[in-house]
């Protein structure tokens, strides 16, 4: 091998050894842009999921107020069906699955 090839074959390495950490910078950008962005969607969906329960902790407060009072629920409940039946039906359904859940799991830990 004469002393001109072997300059050409160096090179040759350098460049390889140039585009593979170059490929290598770029793989490591990309895969932190795809951690950055999923951490970042992750904090939303939590946030958005705490935004929920404090809505859903602030309905749970304003119905115990009215848990006693038997009145008050029929005419909520009345007002519900007759001005959004739709809700009204789905907190039927979701209720009566709650339910059941409860007493099958009350069930279950009765037989343990």
């Amino acid at each position: 091998m004469s002393y001109m090839e072997y300059g050409k074959k160096q090179k040759e390495v350098r460049e390889y050894r140039t585009n593979a950490f170059t490929l290598l910078g770029v793989a490591h950008f990309n895969y932190n842009s795809v951690i950055r962005g999923r951490q970042v969607l992750e904090r939303l969906l939590l946030e958005r999921q705490e935004k929920r329960m404090e809505k859903v902790e602030e309905l749970l407060q304003e119905i115990n107020k009215m848990s006693n009072d038997s009145v008050m629920i029929a005419n909520f409940t009345e007002q519900l069906v007759k001005n959004n039946p739709k809700l009204a039906s789905s907190l039927e359904f979701m209720l009566g699955v709650e339910l059941q859940e409860k007493a099958r799991r009350e069930e279950d830990a009765s037989k343990v």
